[in-house]
């Protein structure tokens, strides 16, 4: 019995150790992109370090390594702590504002997924809910052949990129808007860089006033291509594995930059709220992120079969410069996709 109690600690401590670890890199993530890719594991690493800390109670209770072993637990579920309790409250603390006489506008953000073929379901979403501009990404040929006949009639303004993965994008409309320089279409683009395709347009509301709404589908945090590079050396591929997503961070900021109307940046950016690297793009462009505490992804994952899920992740987002006022901002019901949509109300105020 007492070699099994052993094995069942030595395992546990082994266990929370690594778990502890990957929560303190984490929490350093502010130092290097490698270790702020472990903050999108939030959710497992917060659950999981405080089941730790309460399993230690009744594990090493009256055992000599109980104080050690709590002070770890401890450390873990702090390093998580810190990062994800914020995010989540700042969510609860939504507030809409006073809409007076300026026009209410509403926005839909979302992912399709690209093996999700039921457009006759998403066209239903998207006329019961009723957004006046709508984002999509993942919107590929066989989505548009299914969707866009569906709904074209009440959105008439829409464009569209399409090439690669990161690619298909689109913007579709009520009100007529004008492409602006920043859209970035990747049409015949190196297929070894999967690069983004980015759409900025210029919209005028019943007030006369001018705002833009920009749309894109970032990639994951961490490429594993480098790895298998051997013309790079270890320390190489470590940079190289996050080069690609720091570069479209630094292609999106300046994008943003060059923008002098008030404007809403709004899609699939495949990086959570508590990750460093999305604090950092809000504080370079100044935008206020209000997608804070929506869980969006994955609503399926491939488990001998695609499979529903609770949706664990928050990577799609919502954000909005000085002038705009937000109302509000909600995660909407399941539709097919592996995201759930995102949904914002907006009022626009001239600039001073």
């Amino acid at each position: 019995m007492k070699q099994i109690v052993f094995l069942v600690r030595l395992i546990f401590a082994l266990a929370l150790s690594g778990l502890c670890l990957i929560s303190f890199a984490a929490f350093l993530g502010f130092v290097s992109p490698l270790l702020d890719a472990f903050n999108h594991l939030q959710p497992f690493l917060f659950i999981g370090t405080l089941v730790g800390f309460l399993l230690v109670l009744v594990l090493f209770a009256n055992h000599r390594a109980w104080a050690g072993m709590l002070a770890l637990a401890a450390t873990g579920f702090l390093s998580s702590a810190v990062i994800v309790i914020p995010e989540q409250v700042h969510g609860l603390l939504r507030q809409g504002g006073n809409p007076q006489d300026q026009q209410v506008i509403k926005l839909m953000s979302h992912n399709l997924f690209g093996r999700n073929y039921d457009m006759a379901r998403m066209a239903d979403v998207i006329l019961n809910e009723d957004p006046d501009i709508i984002a999509l990404q993942e919107y590929f040929d066989e989505q548009r052949e299914g969707l866009h006949p569906l709904i074209i009639s009440q959105y008439p303004y829409f464009s569209r990129c399409a090439d690669r993965k990161q690619s298909h994008v689109a913007l579709y409309s009520k009100m007529p808007f004008v492409l602006e320089n920043g859209t970035q279409c990747a049409e015949n683009a190196d297929a070894e860089n999967n690069p983004v395709a980015r759409i900025v347009a210029r919209f005028t509301d019943q007030n006369d006033t001018d705002f833009v709404v920009v749309t894109t589908h970032l990639n994951w945090p961490i490429q594993i291509n480098p790895l298998r590079d051997d013309d790079l050396d270890f320390g190489q591929k470590l940079v190289a594995m996050t080069a690609r997503k720091q570069r479209e961070w630094l292609e999106l900021t300046s994008a943003i930059d060059q923008i002098e109307l008030p404007h809403v940046l709004m899609g699939d950016l495949n990086s959570t709220s508590w990750s460093y690297a999305l604090r950092q793009f809000n504080r370079a462009t100044n935008l206020t992120r209000y997608s804070h505490g929506l869980f969006t992804y994955p609503k399926l994952l491939y488990i001998k079969g695609w499979r529903e899920t609770p949706a664990f992740l928050p990577i799609d987002h919502m954000m909005a410069s000085d002038n705009i006022q937000v109302q509000s901002v909600r995660a909407g019901d399941k539709t097919g996709s592996d995201h759930l949509p995102l949904y914002a109300e907006i009022l626009v105020s001239a600039p001073e």
